[in-house]
């Protein structure tokens, strides 16, 4: 009589992805490829983009001369003299502070690319996470969906059973009850996948429910990152080595600032009818401010940029131990819960079915070890989502979600 209640819901409730760590698969690289073009459309990343090409524009500008020539010219008149001149003036390098600003030019740009890199693979681990959340929650809301219709055929048997007196009135009660509050649970879990969705669209433009099939059983096994390795090449560690030696270089030249540079002119004109030709030079005298207190500051700003790399790159590394403890331990457990559900989801509703059936077991017990055994498949949902998330947080902190960002 009741053999047909829960037999809808089984294969479509639970279905468990196997997560291995490993090397992104040649499969798995080719959605994280279209995911990251999404990604790319989306304001913030533009918007760091627009950012980096301002910097590269600025590092270019290192590279042009730091002095115009000057030309100029002049009129005077001494009694019945009329003296006319035009000339030219340039100031000298002679310390070569243009080379050593070609020099920070190239590590400010690979600052500004290893920054943008960076917001990049935030921003794909972003929505590579929104997109499990909405795996996960579209599980949950499966599951509370065809148990709400489990609870509702189990009323109407329960009703036909308590008329025929094979039941007490308090067993309805429980039914309407245990499926008063799956109504509740229904909503809340159909809400919030509906907000997974905004996010999903606001992060991916074209995101179809085809679009991408994040089983994780297309990521191969590989080996344990090697930590000290993987810090080197971080695109955050490599940004904030790059504005060490930007601030090393910008103290260089405050160095060089120190030595004042000269100035050469050049000019012809004439008195009356008689040529003239005449050179100049000039030399600043750093007497008043000699630039002193500007090179130590900017001494102290290469300082203060060496320790920031040495604290990024610490805090990096610690991020990338952590991220492969916790997927270790979300892996243990999430191996366990597998070896322990194997076949024990469809046994159990099937020996709670019959238990049932034959009066083995009251209404209210039954009730009972059906939510139970609900809150075993939901908590699997979790761990596997929190499997995920972690394996993730990996790729991220060892930035191997997206390919040719680094250095």
């Amino acid at each position: 009589m009741y053999q047909h209640i829960s037999k809808r819901w089984l294969p479509m409730c639970f279905t468990m992805m196997v997560v291995t760590t490993g090397t992104i698969a040649r499969d798995f690289e080719s959605d994280i490829t279209w995911l990251t073009e999404q990604v790319s459309k989306h304001p913030q990343v533009i918007a760091a983009k627009q950012a980096m090409n301002s910097t590269l524009t600025t590092a270019d500008s290192f590279e042009l001369p730091l002095y115009n020539p000057v030309i100029g010219s002049n009129y005077d008149s001494e009694g019945q003299d009329d003296i006319y001149s035009i000339g030219i003036s340039q100031t000298i390098d002679r310390t070569d502070k243009r080379g050593t600003r070609t020099e920070q030019a190239v590590y400010s740009r690979i600052s500004a690319k290893q920054n943008y890199a960076l917001i990049v693979q935030q921003k794909v681990a972003q929505a590579l996470n929104v997109l499990i959340d909405y795996q996960a929650t579209k599980k949950q809301a499966e599951l509370a969906s065809a148990q709400e219709l489990q609870l509702e055929n189990l009323l109407e048997i329960v009703k036909k059973r308590s008329a025929s007196g094979d039941l007490g009135q308090l067993d309805t009660e429980l039914a309407y009850l245990s499926l008063s509050q799956r109504f509740g649970q229904t909503a809340r879990v159909q809400a919030q996948l509906k907000r997974v969705e905004a996010q999903i669209n606001e992060l991916i433009p074209d995101w179809q429910e085809e679009s991408l099939n994040l089983e994780t059983n297309k990521w191969q096994k590989f080996d344990k990152f090697d930590a000290r390795k993987e810090v080197e090449t971080h695109p955050r560690v490599a940004a904030a080595k790059a504005q060490w030696q930007v601030a090393e270089l910008a103290a260089e030249v405050a160095g060089k600032n120190k030595k004042a540079d000269p100035t050469i002119g050049l000019s012809a004109g004439q008195i009356n009818s008689d040529g003239l030709v005449s050179l100049s030079f000039s030399m600043p005298l750093n007497v008043r401010n000699d630039f002193s207190l500007a090179y130590k500051a900017a001494n102290q700003q290469s300082i203060a940029a060496e320790s920031n790399y040495q604290a990024v790159k610490r805090k990096q590394y610690y991020a990338i131990v952590a991220s492969q403890q916790a997927l270790n331990e979300y892996k243990k457990r999430f191996d366990k819960w597998q070896n322990l559900m194997q076949g024990r989801a469809k046994d159990s509703e099937d020996l709670l079915q019959r238990q049932w059936n034959v009066g083995d077991i009251s209404t209210t017990q039954y009730l009972l070890t059906l939510q139970q055994r609900t809150e075993g498949l939901l908590a699997g949902i979790e761990l596997e989502q929190e499997y995920q998330s972690a394996l993730i947080q990996l790729l991220l902190d060892t930035a191997q979600l997206t390919n040719g960002d680094k250095q």
